[in-house]
């Protein structure tokens, strides 16, 4: 049981290795390495140009060796290649902006015929670590009679480096001017120049359409760099070429100070071919980085690099619309508007400072006026229990009195009202006499009920018995009490 179970377990992962074998593969990259075919002299410099395309990708490691024939061809100097005697090594790592990278190489004439150039190993990656599988070339160099005008250099002896006197410090380390640099290191769009520089003649390049001075500087035995020359003040910048196209290049460079651009921009540095440039990186979008450079063209200012795409173009800054200004107003009522206008945020505080003071003041009074209320009602009606309290009255103390008053009222209004209701309704055409007898009767009725009208006076008689109320003579002596 166990050995099956070990061997599906050795095919599962027989099966995984030879899956992944394809996405392995997978990732290798094309590109092309191409030799440029010059034509020289005996005795003359012949520049060869070696290009690397990385198919539209960054490239990033790149090691080539390069085989020459050396009773023909004689090595002088080339940018980031070492070696001599039939071998040359191109050793060069990219920043991740190039896709394509470019290798110069200068060599003399020893005698006639043609030359070839091959590529004997190369090794190249892309930036993002990928292999780049690298189509080579090779380079047929054809080499003509002497025209008379390099006989010494056809004795096969070296040209030496001639620089100038002076020491120049640019980035911190020391060059001297290079003076018999070759037609090979020349760019396109510039031609072999001459300019003056601390009272002395040196050798330079001048860009056709700008009119801008470059010169080619060494230290050591280090390949020579690229300077821009300022006529004006004799300073120079540091620059170094970024090949964009087959046809378009461009000089970064290390000047500008990144005034006038926008606030999402942030200073930093960009490193190109080893060497640390300014720039300025957008905040908004941080893949993109924005360098100082001079065009091929000839065109000088910023341009716009995307770290994604490993492509340059040219920057222009948005332009500000301003608004036109309105004119002043002068009267009275203009300058009152402009003071609030100008001190809008101050009056706003004033007033809710007003507010909140005018509040403070209103509440303080209402607690005031609310506790002076109440002083004042304790002060003049007092409390619940403070009060005098009444006797309460009992009806035992109004028996016969209360219930004559009520006869008397019910008589009065009977007398009054009812009785000469119906009197007027049934007697009115009656005669005068029924009227008098029946008005006699009446004022005879009213006198026995006064007779029986009797005072209450409470207490006892002398005999012990209870005292009876006196009679009184009409209405107007009895006493009434409010209830």
């Amino acid at each position: 049981m166990k050995k099956r179970v070990t061997r599906w377990i050795v095919m599962m992962a027989a099966v995984c290795v030879m899956m992944l074998f394809p996405a392995i593969t997978g990732y290798a990259a094309e590109g092309t390495l191409m030799l440029s075919d010059p034509e020289g002299m005996v005795g003359g410099e012949i520049p060869v140009t070696v290009r690397i395309d990385g198919g539209g990708q960054p490239i990033g490691d790149v090691n080539v060796t390069l085989s020459y024939d050396t009773a023909l061809l004689e090595f002088i100097s080339g940018t980031s290649v070492e070696g001599g005697d039939g071998t040359l090594t191109l050793t060069r790592s990219g920043t991740g902006a190039e896709t394509e990278m470019v290798f110069e190489m200068l060599f003399r004439g020893l005698a006639e015929g043609t030359a070839a150039i091959r590529v004997t190993d190369s090794t190249a990656y892309l930036f993002s670590d990928e292999t780049l599988n690298l189509t080579a070339g090779e380079s047929a160099v054809t080499i003509g009679p002497d025209d008379g005008t390099g006989g010494t250099a056809a004795s096969g002896e070296s040209a030496e480096r001639v620089l100038g006197q002076e020491s120049i410090e640019i980035g911190g380390a020391y060059y001297n001017i290079y003076e018999n640099f070759s037609d090979a290191l020349i760019p396109a769009g510039f031609t072999r120049s001459t300019v003056q520089y601390a009272g002395v003649e040196h050798s330079a390049i001048r860009q056709d359409s700008s009119g801008k001075v470059m010169l080619f500087m060494i230290t050591g035995e280090e390949d020579p760099i690229t300077v821009l020359y300022n006529e004006s003040d004799s300073t120079f910048i540091r620059a170094e070429r970024v090949d964009v196209s087959e046809t378009f290049y461009i000089f970064v460079l290390s000047s500008a100070d990144g005034s006038g651009l926008p606030e999402a921009f942030y200073e930093t540095s960009l490193a190109l071919h080893g060497v640390n440039f300014p720039a300025w990186q957008n905040m908004e979008a941080n893949d993109f980085y924005l360098i100082y450079a001079l065009s091929s063209g000839g065109v000088e200012g910023f341009y716009q690099y995307d770290q994604v795409d490993a492509t340059y173009q040219r920057y222009v800054a948005p332009v500000k619309t301003e608004e036109p200004e309105e004119e002043e107003d002068t009267s009275t009522l203009g300058k009152v508007q402009k003071i609030i206008t100008d001190n809008l945020l101050i009056l706003a505080a004033a007033v809710g400072v007003i507010v909140l003071i005018l509040f403070i003041i209103i509440l303080v009074l209402s607690i005031k006026l609310g506790r002076r209320n109440e002083e004042l009602e304790n002060l003049y009606v007092g409390d619940d229990e403070d009060q005098p309290k009444l006797r309460k009255k009992s009806r035992s103390q109004f028996v016969g009195y209360d219930d004559d008053d009520d006869m008397q009222d019910d008589e009065d209004d009977y007398l009054e009202d009812d009785f000469e209701d119906e009197y007027i309704d049934d007697y009115a055409d009656s005669d005068d006499g029924f009227e008098d007898d029946f008005e006699d009767e009446y004022d005879d009725y009213e006198d026995d009920e006064e007779e029986d009208m009797k005072e209450y006076v409470p207490g006892k008689s002398p005999a012990g018995g209870t005292q009876q109320p006196p009679k009184k003579d009409s209405y107007d002596d009895i006493d009434f009490i409010d209830v």
